[in-house]
């Protein structure tokens, strides 16, 4: 799919300041490529690929994700980061219950949470 998918950690309703790090141990053993400056990479995992964007400390945006394994990897990073997800056009999607309650005013209202791959892609498909 090739929509972008946004991950983002909140704290008492503003953006939070880490999770990258977790993210990115995640992701590197399934990092095939990157650029230089190490926030594009190419990562493959079982039947798919995505490209990934690490912005900063505290947030990364996907795209380009085929296959359904890349979905359980990114669901994964994100629950190790404490991030939520944010597919364009879709509910906010949390990893963990807490996570509720330091969603800013007005992105708390529509969210789903996601425990896996399949239940992430399954929301997609069906906005």
């Amino acid at each position: 799919m090739s929509f972008d998918v946004f991950f983002q950690g909140f704290r008492d309703g503003e953006a939070g300041t880490r999770g990258s790090d977790q993210m990115r141990q995640v992701l590197q053993p399934y990092i095939v490529r990157e650029d230089g400056d190490q926030r594009f990479a190419l990562i493959e995992c079982g039947d798919g690929s995505a490209d990934v964007y690490l912005g900063g400390r505290d947030g990364m945006m996907a795209n380009h994700i085929s296959g359904e394994q890349p979905w359980d990897l990114l669901v994964q990073g994100a629950r190790a980061a404490d991030w939520v997800i944010i597919p364009v056009g879709c509910p906010i999607c949390i990893t963990h219950e807490t996570q509720r309650r330091h969603l800013p005013d007005g992105l708390d209202e529509d969210v789903v949470l996601v425990s896996s791959g399949d239940d992430l892609l399954r929301l997609i498909r069906s906005a």
